[in-house]
């Protein structure tokens, strides 16, 4: 689960989040051979779409994949999200694990920068049950694009800082827009240039308060039933 910040020290407390990601990216990524023939064997294999995303988590995030082993979601996950984006088709899928399983860093984060990297999506939405919640899980985004040394190794013209990077919204250097919102806001009338948001992915959009009560779960579903489903 990402982490949720509030107060008054909101930016500050969020700039010390980022840093800590920098100095946890850098300390962690080390050991690619940085010749030529394997930096391009390196992108043909990210670029498999079925095998593509589990190699790309395990080869450029050692700071995240700490098991050789793969949990049956993890199997699963790696299987079925590129599936889901190869659809010609508009696909939902709802998933549930236990905490601990890192559900939001392989679907959220990871999936997120494996389409930006393959220029697959060019508008992911990304919306959890606060805006304060989901300020940081876009911050773990950015942070490995601007400082993951495998990354920026392997892909020069794509990781890096892009020429639209704050707290809400970032549009890569490859021209990908990613925006995060809180759950139950206006998502209508979202563009980028063209394209309207081609993939939404829903994290922890309920909270405990509010699941205890059914009129807030009516609210929340007809709210991903008019705003969310004809994105």
């Amino acid at each position: 689960m990402a982490k949720k910040f509030s107060g008054k020290d909101f930016e500050k407390e969020l700039a010390m989040y980022a840093a800590q990601l920098q100095r946890t990216i850098e300390a962690e990524c080390v050991g690619f051979d940085p010749s030529p023939a394997a930096m391009q064997a390196r992108r043909d294999c990210v670029n498999h779409p079925e095998s593509g995303f589990a190699y790309f988590v395990e080869h450029y995030f050692p700071h995240y994949v700490r098991h050789q082993s793969r949990s049956q979601l993890h199997h699963y996950l790696f299987e079925r999200l590129p599936a889901i984006v190869a659809s010609p088709k508009s696909e939902n899928d709802a998933i549930a694990a236990p905490r601990g399983e890192a559900k939001s860093t392989i679907v959220t984060q990871l999936f997120t920068l494996w389409c930006i990297i393959r220029e697959i999506k060019h508008f992911p939405v990304i919306i959890m049950d606060a805006i304060e919640q989901a300020y940081p899980m876009l911050e773990t985004i950015k942070a490995e694009l601007e400082f993951n040394p495998r990354l920026l190794m392997d892909y020069p013209d794509i990781a890096g800082k892009g020429r639209v990077w704050n707290m809400h919204t970032i549009l890569t250097r490859n021209d990908i827009k990613v925006q995060v919102a809180g759950s139950g806001k206006r998502l209508r009338g979202k563009r980028h240039g063209p394209y309207r948001p081609d993939l939404v992915i829903l994290d922890d959009i309920e909270n405990d308060e509010n699941v205890e009560k059914p009129e807030q779960r009516d609210k929340l579903a007809n709210w991903l039933k008019k705003t969310v489903l004809p994105l």
